[in-house]
C-alpha cells in the first residue's frame, strides 16, 4: 500500500467535510474549539514561551492561528456576501503573525482563541441564507475550495497547529506547566 501525499490527503478530507451540512460543520468547529482548548489548558507563561531548536514557541503558534483563522473568516464572509463576525484583514502570506497578539498573555490568548472559534461558528450559521456555498476561491496549496471546504480547511489548519504544540510539549527541555 502506498502512502497518500499529505496535500492530497488533506484535500480529500476538506472535500469530504465540505460536502456536509452547515450544522455538521458547526459541530466540527465546536469539536475543533474543544481540542484547541485542551491543547493549551496547561500552558504557563514559561512553557508557552519555550522555543525548541529555533522553532516557534506555543505563544507564536497561538498568535499565528488567531491571525489566520480571523483572516479566513473575513475571506469567507466576503465570498459569501455576509457580514463578518469580526472585521479582520485577510491573510496575505502563509505564516503571518500579529504584534497585537504577541503582546498578549497566555490567558488572553486562550480567550482570543475561544472567541475566534465562536466567531467561526457564528459565520457558519450565517451562511444558511447564502446562495454562494458552491463559490470557490483558490488556496495556495490546495487550489480552489468552496465556502464549506474553507471551513474544513479551518479544521485542518487548526489541528496541524495543535500537533505542533504537542511536539513543543514533547521536546527536550520543555519546562512543563
Amino acid at each position: 500500500m502506498t502512502e497518500q501525499d499529505p496535500i492530497q490527503k488533506a484535500l480529500a478530507y476538506m472535500r469530504y467535510q465540505g460536502a456536509k451540512s452547515l450544522d455538521e460543520l458547526v459541530a466540527l468547529m465546536e469539536r475543533t474549539a474543544g481540542e484547541w482548548s485542551g491543547a493549551f489548558k496547561d500552558l504557563s507563561e514559561a512553557s508557552a514561551g519555550f522555543q525548541p531548536d529555533g522553532e516557534w514557541c506555543a505563544k507564536e503558534v497561538l498568535n499565528h492561528v488567531l491571525v489566520s483563522q480571523r483572516g479566513l473568516n473575513q475571506q469567507i464572509a466576503e465570498m459569501a456576501g455576509v457580514e463578518s463576525p469580526r472585521e479582520s484583514r485577510k491573510i496575505s502570506a502563509m505564516g503571518e503573525v500579529s504584534e497585537e497578539y504577541a503582546s498578549m498573555s497566555v490567558e488572553q490568548l486562550r480567550e482570543a482563541i475561544r472567541q475566534v472559534f465562536e466567531e467561526t461558528t457564528t459565520l457558519l450559521k450565517s451562511l444558511a441564507a447564502s446562495n454562494r456555498l458552491d463559490q470557490a476561491s483558490p488556496h495556495p496549496l490546495f487550489g480552489p475550495l468552496t465556502l464549506k471546504e474553507w471551513f474544513a480547511f479551518h479544521r485542518v489548519h487548526a489541528m496541524d497547529h495543535v500537533q505542533q504544540i504537542d511536539q513543543i510539549k514533547a521536546a527536550a527541555g520543555y519546562p512543563g506547566a
